[in-house]
């Protein structure tokens, strides 16, 4: 098996990551299943189980890998995900993204540069919420000057491989992801997860190779109990468990946010299609007001995103203009809360 990540690829020879084949592959084989046995791994790549386990636990001591749980957001309590752009006066704009970090719906949080000071990715759990959220809350921020929301109205592609480690669990954290309990909202399409579910996520959002006996022992409950409950909530797309990588370990990681407007509203479906066929890009959206469309990608710098979108968005039968914002600082991205797709 081929470790093809394109971050990868374009990043490490000036990142300074001594990973070679071994790491990479077993990063490849932790995304596709987080929990998967150091023998099967071994027997995979074909070395020595020892050697696997070193590995693993070299990539996690430097930082440079993590294994968790990812939980979709409907399966928390909320059923809208948004990205909303920020305007900022009178204030410097990494005072505002910090502040707007704070609140819990508000699940990353980047400085960017363009149109835009700040992009942010939130949830929201109804429409009255969403309502406040931006009318009440993030609209009285000091220096926000004015937002620009957009509504996921379909996500076709998420995959959060590469997230800041760095306050990575949110300002709200205490390790308990970002939950609306069941009695304050109305249930949404997903089966809702109940108290040991969220104790058993809160554990695998930290170190999802943590063994079943110790979750089950923490909890108070049975292994088969523990084994039941992980094997049902990844079966049903609550949560995927998979390996995340330090965008610190790269040298200057950029996020690019291409907002895509096509040429007319039957041309949507297949432009999306064309997108999340990219292996260069990790997110795309239908989204609703802003643009058609979301992709998110990285990149080094602005030539480097003047070639990407030359190369790849230009070529997509129906592109009719993008708008991009260019990600400079992070401020937070709770890598736990994601939409799961595919």
């Amino acid at each position: 098996m081929d470790y093809h990540d394109p971050v990868v690829r374009r990043f490490k020879s000036e990142s300074g990551l001594d990973l070679d084949a071994t790491d990479y592959r077993i990063i490849a084989l932790l995304r596709k299943d987080g929990r998967m046995p150091y023998r099967a791994l071994a027997k995979d790549i074909g070395v020595t189980e020892t050697t696997v386990r070193a590995r693993v636990r070299r990539l996690e001591d430097t930082d440079s890998m993590r294994v968790v749980a990812v939980t979709d957001y409907e399966a928390v309590g909320y059923s809208m995900m948004l990205a909303v752009g920020i305007r900022v006066e009178g204030r410097p704009a990494d005072e505002v993204a910090e502040d707007l970090a704070t609140y819990r719906e508000v699940f990353s949080v980047c400085q960017v540069v363009g149109s835009l000071d700040i992009e942010i990715l939130a949830v929201a759990q109804d429409q009255d919420a969403l309502n406040k959220l931006l009318t009440e809350r993030l609209a009285n921020v000091p220096g926000v000057k004015s937002i620009l929301p957009a509504m996921a109205v379909n996500v076709l592609k998420n995959q959060p491989n590469w997230v800041p480690f760095r306050d990575s669990l949110g300002r709200d954290s205490g390790g308990e992801a970002m939950v609306v309990r069941n009695d304050t909202r109305q249930a949404v399409s997903k089966r809702q997860l109940d108290e040991l579910d969220r104790s058993i996520i809160v554990w695998l959002s930290q170190d999802a190779r943590t063994s079943n006996r110790k979750i089950a022992s923490e909890l108070g409950v049975t292994e088969g109990t523990v084994r039941a409950r992980i094997k049902r909530m990844e079966d049903d797309g609550q949560i995927r468990i998979t390996a995340i990588n330090n965008i610190s370990r790269l040298a200057s990681p950029t996020l690019a946010y291409i907002w895509i407007e096509v040429e007319k509203s039957s041309y949507i479906g297949s432009v999306a299609e064309a997108l999340s066929c990219s292996v260069d890009i990790g997110f795309v959206g239908v989204m609703l007001g802003r643009s058609d469309l979301l992709a998110i990608t990285m990149v080094q710098d602005n030539a480097q995103l003047a070639a990407f979108l030359h190369s790849v968005i230009s070529g997509i039968d129906g592109v009719r203009r993008t708008e991009c914002s260019l990600g400079v600082s992070f401020i937070k991205h709770d890598y736990r809360m994601s939409r799961i797709v595919g």
